[in-house]
C-alpha cells in the first residue's frame, strides 16, 4: 500500500471522530457548531503513516440529517472503515451507512468495535458475535472486527495493524481515464486565491495542468497542489488534495462541481444500471423523481425504466436518469438513488454512459447498447452502437462506454471507417455487396444508362448510414464509379450494350446538334423512348455539353465542337484585352440570348472568359 483513501462510516455517537483523532492525532470536528454539538457535520480530513504507506482516513458525519455528506465522501474512497459502539451494537445508521456503502461498491475491510473498554471483559466476545452476525445479515463478512477504545488507546495499535493488512491489497475501483477531481470544498486563501478539495480519481494531477470545471465549462490551471499538508509537483488516483486554481474565482466553482480533463462533457441524460437494495421499504418505479447522489453532487432525477414498470427490492434493471439540468460523470462511476419524501436510500445506481441521448422506454437498439455496457464486453457494445446507429457507430461513444483511452484498439470484428466512425467487418462487407448487387441489377435494366441516382442505394440495405462509407470504398477501390452525378460499376459500358438501332439514332442525335452550332435544336424534339439516355451518354463522354439556361429554367445542349470554334470565334472578334458586351457576343456567334447567355457562363466557368460587371473579355493563354 502506498496510498489508500478510506471512508469512516457509522452510527452518530460511535466515536468515529474521536477513533480518527487516536489514530492519527488530528482533529477532524474543526467548525464552531461540530464542536458545539459535539456531532461531525461537515467531512472530516486527517491522515497516518502505517506500514506499508498512508492511509487518509474521511470522518464521515452519523447522523441521518447529513446523509449526502456521507455518500460524498464514500464516492472517493477505495475502501470503508465501519465504526460500531460496543455498547450500543448495530444501530440504524450503522445500517444505512453499511447499505450506502455496499451501493457505491465501497468495500467494509474493518469493523472497529468502540468503547470496548465500557464492556466487561467475559461479556465482551458475545457482544462482537452479535456484532458479527447484525453485519452478516447486511453482506458483511469477510471484514475483521477489532475492539478498541479511542479515550484508553486499547486496542488502537490493533486496528492500526488491521487497517494496514486489510487495505493494502483493496480491489481497484472504477476510475475515469483522465484527472477527475469532484469538489467537496471550496474557499479561498489570501494571496493564493481559489482552492479546491477532492480524492483525486483517474490520473494523476500536475502543477499547470489546464483543466476545465464543470458542469460549467469554466477554464482554468493547477497553480499548485497540497496533499496531506505539504506542496506537490503532482499527486496521484486516489490521494486526498488542495488544489490552487488560476483564471477562476471561488463563485464560479461549487461543491458538486467537478475538476477535469476537456473529455468530460455535461449531459442531461445518464443511462445507468439499476440495483434496488433488498432492505428498501418499496419498489422503484418508471417516472419516479428521485434524488441522485454520486461524487460530491447531488440532484433531482426522473427516473425512465427501459421497458417501464417497477423493480422490486432486491431486484436490478437499466434506466435513464433525465436530469433538470447537465450534469457530469463518467462511465462505471457508482451512485445512489434516494426517496424524495420521507428521505430513504431506495437503490444504487451505475453509470453506464454519462452522455446518454433520451430515448424512449421501449427502445430496444438503446437497450442493447446498455446490456453491453453493462457486461463490458468491447465487442458487444461496437455491435450494439452500430445497430443503433444504422451500421455506424462514434468511436468516441465505444471509448466512453468501454472506459478506454482514444488510442486503445478497436474490438476483433469491427472496421474504422475514418477518425471518428466504426462499423462491423460483416456489415461493412455486406453493404458493399449489396450495392454492387444493385448496380447490377441496375445495368441490366438499363444497359445504356451510365448509372443510376444514388439515392437508389440507400434503398439496398437497412443499414443506411453506412452506405456512403461502403460507396466511397467501392469508388476508392474502382470497382463504382461517379460520373454526372450517376453511380455505376466501372466496367460498365453502355455504347458496348448499344443496338444497331440505338447506335443509328445516337449518331443521328449527335449530328443534328453539331450542325446546329450555336443555336442548337430543343431537347423536347428528341422524344424517342431512348434519346434521353443517349443524350445523357454523349453529355457523360464529353461529346456534348450540357448548360442550364437559368431564366428560362430549361437546359441547352451544344456540342463540344461547337463550343470550341465558340471560342476561337471570340478570341479572333475580340482580342485581348477588348472588351466586349453580352449583345456584341451573340452578334459574333450570331444566336440568341437563349444560347449566349449560358455559354458565355460557361467560358467564365472555365477560365476562359473574364466578366467585369457588364462586359467580358478574352483570358490570354498561359505560355
Amino acid at each position: 500500500m502506498t496510498s489508500a483513501c478510506v471512508i469512516v462510516i457509522g452510527h452518530v455517537d460511535h466515536g468515529k471522530t474521536a477513533l480518527v483523532r487516536a489514530l492519527t492525532g488530528m482533529e477532524t470536528d474543526r467548525l464552531a457548531e461540530e464542536k458545539a454539538r459535539g456531532l461531525s457535520i461537515a467531512l472530516g480530513f486527517a491522515h497516518c503513516e502505517m506500514a506499508g504507506g498512508t492511509l487518509d482516513l474521511i470522518d464521515a458525519p452519523g447522523h441521518e440529517d447529513f446523509m449526502r455528506t456521507m455518500v460524498s465522501g464514500a464516492s472517493g474512497a477505495q475502501g470503508a472503515l465501519l465504526v460500531v459502539s460496543a455498547v450500543d451494537g448495530v444501530a440504524a445508521q450503522t445500517r444505512e451507512h453499511v447499505q450506502i456503502a455496499q451501493l457505491l461498491q465501497v468495500p467494509v475491510a474493518v469493523v472497529a468495535v468502540t468503547k470496548a473498554d465500557l464492556i466487561p471483559a467475559d461479556d465482551l466476545p458475545a457482544r462482537l458475535a452479535a456484532i458479527g452476525d447484525a453485519l452478516a445479515a447486511q453482506g458483511v463478512t469477510r471484514a475483521e472486527l477489532v475492539p478498541c477504545s479511542a479515550t484508553t488507546a486499547g486496542g488502537v495499535d490493533g486496528l492500526r495493524q488491521a487497517l494496514a493488512a486489510q487495505f493494502s491489497d483493496l480491489p481497484p475501483r472504477a476510475v475515469p481515464a483522465g484527472a477527475f477531481l469532484p469538489v467537496d470544498r471550496v474557499f479561498t486563501l489570501a494571496g493564493r486565491g481559489t482552492v479546491v478539495t477532492g480524492t483525486l480519481l483517474g490520473a494523476a494531477l500536475s502543477v499547470g495542468d489546464a483543466l476545465v470545471v464543470q458542469p460549467r465549462a469554466a477554464a482554468t490551471v493547477v497553480r499548485g497542489l497540497q496533499s496531506r499538508g505539504t506542496a506537490r509537483k503532482r499527486v496521484e488516483i486516489g490521494e486526498r488534495v488542495a488544489v490552487n486554481l488560476r483564471g477562476i474565482s471561488v463563485e464560479e466553482v461549487a461543491r458538486g462541481d467537478v475538476l477535469c480533463g476537456t473529455a468530460y462533457a455535461p449531459s442531461a441524460c445518464m443511462d445507468v444500471a439499476l440495483t434496488v437494495s433488498a432492505s428498501a421499504a418499496r419498489p422503484v418505479k418508471h417516472m419516479q423523481e428521485l434524488r441522485v447522489l454520486w461524487g460530491t453532487a447531488h440532484e433531482v432525477a426522473t427516473l425512465r425504466l427501459m421497458g417501464g414498470g417497477q423493480i422490486a427490492p432486491g431486484g436490478t434493471g437499466l434506466g435513464q436518469l433525465r436530469f433538470k439540468q447537465p450534469v457530469v460523470g463518467f462511465a462505471r462511476q457508482a451512485a445512489v438513488l434516494r426517496q424524495l419524501s420521507p428521505a430513504a436510500t431506495l437503490a444504487g445506481a451505475v453509470i453506464l454512459d454519462p452522455q446518454a441521448t433520451a430515448v424512449g422506454a421501449g427502445d430496444k437498439r438503446r437497450l442493447a447498447v446498455l446490456q453491453a455496457a453493462h457486461t463490458q464486453d468491447a465487442a458487444a457494445i461496437a455491435a450494439a452502437l452500430c445497430g443503433q446507429g444504422r451500421g455506424v457507430a462514434f468511436r468516441a461513444d465505444m471509448m466512453r462506454l468501454a472506459r478506454g483511452e482514444e488510442t486503445v484498439g478497436l474490438p476483433e470484428g469491427t472496421v474504422p471507417l475514418s477518425a471518428d466512425h466504426l462499423a462491423l467487418t460483416d456489415d461493412f462487407a455486406a453493404v458493399q455487396e449489396a450495392l454492387l448487387g444493385a448496380l447490377r441489377g441496375f445495368h441490366a435494366e438499363h444497359p445504356i444508362k451510365q448509372g443510376a441516382a444514388p439515392a437508389l442505394l440507400q434503398q439496398v440495405t437497412p443499414l443506411r448510414a453506412l452506405v456512403p462509407f461502403a460507396q466511397a470504398a467501392l469508388v476508392k477501390s474502382g470497382e463504382v464509379m461517379l460520373r454526372d452525378g450517376l453511380i455505376g460499376l466501372a466496367q460498365h459500358d453502355p455504347f458496348a450494350a448499344l443496338a444497331a438501332q440505338q447506335a443509328a439514332r445516337l449518331t443521328e442525335i449527335e449530328e443534328s446538334i453539331r450542325t446546329g452550332g450555336t443555336t442548337p435544336p430543343d431537347l423536347r424534339q428528341f422524344d424517342a423512348p431512348d434519346d434521353a439516355d443517349l443524350i445523357a451518354l454523349m453529355v457523360g463522354q464529353g461529346w456534348l455539353v450540357s448548360l442550364p439556361n437559368i431564366a428560362l429554367k430549361q437546359q441547352v445542349v451544344f456540342h463540344e465542337a461547337t463550343i470550341r470554334q465558340a471560342q476561337r470565334t471570340l478570341a479572333a472578334a475580340f482580342p485581348p484585352p477588348m472588351a466586349f458586351t453580352t449583345g456584341e457576343a451573340r452578334s459574333a456567334l450570331a444566336t440568341s440570348r437563349k444560347f449566349i447567355v449560358p455559354l458565355l457562363e460557361h467560358l467564365d466557368a472555365q477560365g476562359i472568359t473574364l466578366r467585369e460587371n457588364d462586359t467580358r473579355h478574352m483570358v490570354k493563354p498561359a505560355h
